[in-house]
């Protein structure tokens, strides 16, 4: 391969890694209004969980914010385990119920808007996950990894419905 081939190849790779940090920050962005957009429903049905959809929206509204900013391994790990968690309240309410409030142990109906909210923040974990480097992907796949080991574990043991 030439000089002039690895150079231009080496500029366009440049191009696509800045902008993948744009692009995990429009899907946190994107998830975050979603969880906005919910809060208020929610809180009418009990304080705390329109709280957990403020705190969420306003937590994914920061991680954009840090992508398109300053991106960093800590931020995108950071953000990984964050998704990570609210996407495993997802699956766990979807199944057994919120374990607190006033419909604790009564599964919710998995809607059209929060199972695309939910692929959004998967899209994200992966997008986040490609912006590491190789020894914080390590650590990223290793997080990942243990979420899907927790998954199945908990569906063997009846722990998820």
């Amino acid at each position: 391969m030439s000089t002039v081939t690895l150079r231009h190849a080496s500029a366009t790779a440049g191009k696509g890694v800045r902008a993948l940090p744009a692009f995990a920050g429009a899907l946190s962005l994107s998830a975050a209004i979603a969880h906005f957009g919910v809060a208020e429903p929610h809180w009418r049905e009990w304080w705390a969980h329109g709280a957990f959809f403020v705190v969420c929206g306003s937590l994914q509204t920061l991680l954009a914010v840090l992508l398109m900013w300053r991106p960093r391994d800590w931020v995108a790990l950071a953000g990984i385990a964050g998704n990570l968690a609210v996407i495993s309240g997802y699956v766990y309410s979807r199944t057994n119920g919120v374990p607190v409030g006033p419909h604790a142990g009564v599964p919710e109906r998995a809607e059209w808007f929060d199972m695309s909210t939910t692929a959004v923040e998967l899209v994200l974990v992966a997008a986040l996950v490609a912006m590491l480097g190789l020894r914080a992907r390590r650590w990223a796949m290793n997080l990942v990894l243990l979420f899907g080991a927790g998954l199945w574990i908990g569906r063997a043991t009846g722990f998820i419905l």
